[in-house]
């Protein structure tokens, strides 16, 4: 089952990589080791500006990352640094701490560092008393089973006098070494641990007796058992771990009557300058990792050693591009580590659990068959027991248009009061045959704090349509608001609209109704929550209209040119006409991020119409092409009805409205329709809260009521399709496109507020 991993999808620019678009921790917290009594401060800062900073925490008892607990921080009011303060007490366990920056509905999240309590555990340490024979004259070397201790705690060997008192002893590294023992060296002793954080100290409960004594020749051995000279791991191998800038010791203690000669080896090299006793290599690294062993006579010790090394990735994420409906694979390069790392994989701060339709290896994880809600930012983490490492990977995905003729219960048609259904012939049924073929599912994208493009698609089978109606909900908080239909009746040649009086940082749906010849209608399914964040991402680039061509008395044909050039990947294409003679708004219609060029059909014939072009993401549009103007033909046999033409019929130069007389015609026009311009734009849908209108819902003079049926969208992509808490991931735009309440949407979106920042 996929987690709905949250607000990933996913990041976000749509789509690039990490480096690029900027969204990144500058600091992360950092791991610590502190005593009881003591405050600790995390400290976390992003380089691009969050909506939030939040940290949480979990107790580090498995590698399973759930039951993460929120915690309040400490933010500054920039938005990028924050800060954690944790008061150590006796029973605060061993925990991971992470901070999380927001950026709408999505999540990045830190590297998580670990807080943990400086004490010394003996609960391991037995009091064993074991007796070790040695023979005279022979080089002694004794350890003590070290205890758990965080960090790890130095130890030092003492000796018990015949008064009962202890005499210290001097032992570097906390091993006891005796060269040429004699029996005087004979006696009990014992090992006493040391934490300097908290400064502990406690003697450790096994005690060793030593009878130094006259042997015969022969009879070598080792002194002491392999768990005591260093750790077995599972497979019963002896090894030997190496923290990072550490140097790696080994004893080899080998006696016998005479004393062995000792030699020490690297795999085939036996040219090791290892003392008798003993082996020192400086500055260990994984270079020198191997299996090292000392000889003597018949006797052989091994040490598989091995150069600890914190997690680290090889290679780095790349950004991916699926298309709806195929399937992606997310790369992040190859983990290294000692220990090998445990492998993450993480979307919006919720662990993705492999299953159904998701696939994760240590390197990869594979999505059988995308969908909108797993566009986003999906984070691997490689963690052992000396930290972690991230990296990202950014989704991108591009929809399609879905002809859905499977509909559930949540569509059923809208019933008329006032207009039954007309009889239809029973004599030729198959011919009159009223079959009401819905609109899809619309696909919902971004175009400023205010305002979506809701677009759809119909096959234009079955009865034949009159036009089309939008409506929407807000579903933030409830489901019982009633849905808000649209006023405008659309064309059945559009398949895109523009709502604009929304509210940002709500959550909304939307669907189409189609009316039909027989005055009967049809609701299509609804879209999945859409979350109209404030503020935006980066945008990509504005496409370049580059000809306009008449093609017949109703057509023009528009091509244009676009190239991401290393910025953001377009998903499709609006296209914005309108006549010249007409101040009020565009018509839209939506072409696909493969097209560079478009038919425009059902025209004017011998009208000039104002062409324009905008690249969009589902977080963000571009801004807006050079206006072309393009002139249809005169239909045969019918006079001019144009009132105004461009000097160029054709190719108008880029930025080019009309000509000086075309321009002095349009300024008196201009006169003449503002105030009808000004009862349309009165006309328009009110807010939300001012939607009441004659009628339930406000409905319209043209009979259509809609239907109020709750219906659902998906929000966190790897979760399943049906929940609440599902949201359409949208990075966003900061050009504040038509939030100036008395600005004409005629004219190009604007960076109202400045520069845009980069928010993923």
């Amino acid at each position: 089952m996929m987690m709905m991993m949250m607000m990933v999808m996913m990041m976000m620019m749509m789509m690039m990589m990490i480096t690029e678009i900027e969204m990144e921790f500058t600091k992360y917290p950092e791991s610590v080791t502190a005593p009881v009594g003591d405050e600790v401060t995390f400290e976390c800062a992003v380089r691009v500006p969050g909506e939030r900073l939040t940290w949480r925490w979990r107790a580090d008892d498995d590698q399973e990352w759930r039951d993460w607990n929120n915690v309040d921080g400490i933010n500054d009011k920039d938005g990028v640094t924050t800060r954690l303060v944790v008061q150590v007490r006796e029973n605060t366990p061993t925990s991971l701490y992470q901070c999380m920056a927001w950026y709408g509905s999505i999540i990045l999240v830190s590297i998580p560092a670990r807080l943990t309590i400086a004490k010394i555990d003996l609960s391991r340490n037995s009091p064993e008393r074991r007796v070790i024979l040695a023979p005279l004259h022979n080089s002694v070397v004794l350890h003590c089973k070290e205890p758990r201790s965080e960090p790890p705690a130095k130890l030092s060997w003492w000796k018990e006098t015949t008064k009962g008192s202890r005499k210290q002893l001097d032992t570097s590294h906390g091993v006891l070494v005796i060269n040429n023992a004699t029996v005087e060296d004979s006696g009990t002793y014992g090992c006493t641990a040391i934490n300097d954080i908290s400064e502990q100290t406690a003697d450790l409960p096994e005690r060793t007796y030593l009878k130094v004594q006259h042997e015969g020749h022969g009879g070598f051995r080792f002194l002491e058992t392999e768990d005591y000279v260093g750790t077995i791991d599972k497979d019963r191998v002896l090894t030997m771990p190496v923290m990072p800038d550490n140097s790696l010791r080994l004893w080899c203690g080998a006696v016998g009557t005479p004393q062995p000669r000792v030699v020490w080896s690297k795999g085939t090299d036996t040219n090791l300058p290892g003392h008798t006793n003993s082996l020192v290599i400086e500055n260990f690294t994984g270079e020198h990792e191997g299996v090292y062993s000392c000889s003597a006579n018949a006797l052989r010790r091994s040490w598989k050693v091995v150069a600890l090394q914190p997690p680290h990735w090889e290679g780095s994420a790349n950004s991916v591009n699926a298309s709806e409906g195929l399937s992606a694979r997310i790369s992040c390069g190859v983990p290294h580590g000692q220990p090998a790392p445990v492998v993450h994989w993480m979307f919006n701060a919720e662990l993705v659990k492999t299953g159904k339709g998701i696939k994760a290896t240590d390197s990869d994880m594979y999505i059988e068959r995308v969908e909108k809600r797993h566009a986003g930012v999906v984070q691997c983490f490689a963690c052992n027991s000396l930290g972690c490492a991230y990296d990202a990977a950014m989704l991108t995905v591009v929809p399609v248009q879905i002809s859905d003729q499977d509909y559930s219960a949540e569509t059923p048609k809208i019933h008329i009061p006032s207009q039954s259904p007309k009889r239809h012939n029973k004599k030729n049924p198959r011919k009159h045959k009223a079959v009401l073929i819905p609109p899809s599912r619309p696909n919902v994208t971004r175009l400023s704090d205010k305002s979506v493009m809701v677009s759809w698609s119909h096959d234009n089978h079955g009865l034949p349509i009159q036009f089309f109606k939008v409506q929407y909900r807000e579903v933030t908080n409830s489901s019982n608001i009633q849905w808000h239909t649209e006023s405008t009746d659309i064309p059945t040649h559009i398949h895109s609209f523009e709502i604009d009086g929304l509210y940002p940082d709500k959550y909304y749906k939307f669907r189409i109704a189609a009316v039909y010849s027989n005055q009967d209608n049809k609701l299509g399914r609804s879209s999945g929550k859409f979350f109209l964040q404030r503020g935006g991402t980066q945008s990509p680039r504005a496409p370049t209209l580059d000809k306009a061509t008449s093609l017949s008395p109703h057509s023009i044909q528009l091509n244009w040119t676009w190239s991401a050039h290393g910025g953001v990947e377009a998903e499709g294409f609006y296209v914005y006409y309108r006549a010249v003679s007409w101040a009020g708004a565009y018509e839209k219609v939506t072409a696909a991020g493969h097209q560079r060029s478009m038919v425009m059909a059902h025209l004017a014939p011998d009208t000039a119409y104002e062409l324009k072009i905008q690249a969009y993401t589902a977080q963000a549009p571009s801004d807006f092409s050079a206006i072309l103007i393009a002139k249809t033909q005169r239909a045969l046999n019918a006079p001019s009805t144009s009132t105004e033409a461009p000097a160029k019929e054709e190719e108008s130069a880029p930025g080019t409205l009309v000509t000086a007389g075309g321009a002095a015609g349009a300024a008196a026009l201009l006169l003449i329709l503002a105030g009808t311009f000004l009862l349309c734009r009165r006309a328009k849908r009110p807010h939300a809260d001012k939607e009441k209108g004659p009628g339930p819902e406000g409905g319209t003079n043209n009979g259509y009521l809609p239907a109020k049926v709750p219906i659902t969208i998906t929000a966190n992509p790897m979760h399943g399709e049906g929940g609440d808490s599902s949201v359409e991931m949208s990075f966003l735009h900061n050009n504040n496109c038509g939030n100036n309440a008395n600005s004409d949407d005629t004219l190009p979106h604007s960076r109202k507020n400045g520069p845009s920042r980069q928010y993923v």
